[in-house]
């Protein structure tokens, strides 16, 4: 997780910061501004981290689920071809 959290709070700083510059803030508002994307895009991240793992959990736990009912539908078709 705290890969997510670095990845997007760079990622917000980065963005927010060019973004600043590119729209011809002073560098001091400029860094405030990409100080909050900062925190904002790692948030963001860790939000869509949690229902990423969420999603992915709930996948595993319903291929758990049908194992058995695959295994016991290949025994079948063996038992049928001898």
């Amino acid at each position: 997780m705290k890969y997510f959290l670095l990845l997007g709070g760079f990622a917000g700083f980065i963005l927010v910061l060019l973004a600043g510059f590119y729209a011809g803030n002073r560098p001091v508002i400029a860094l405030r501004d990409a100080a909050v994307g900062c925190v904002v895009g790692s948030m963001l991240f860790r939000i869509l981290h949690a229902a990423f793992i969420s999603g992915l959990k709930a996948r595993i736990s319903e291929r758990n689920k049908l194992e058995p009912a695959l295994i016991s539908d290949d025994e079948e078709r063996n038992s049928r071809v001898h």
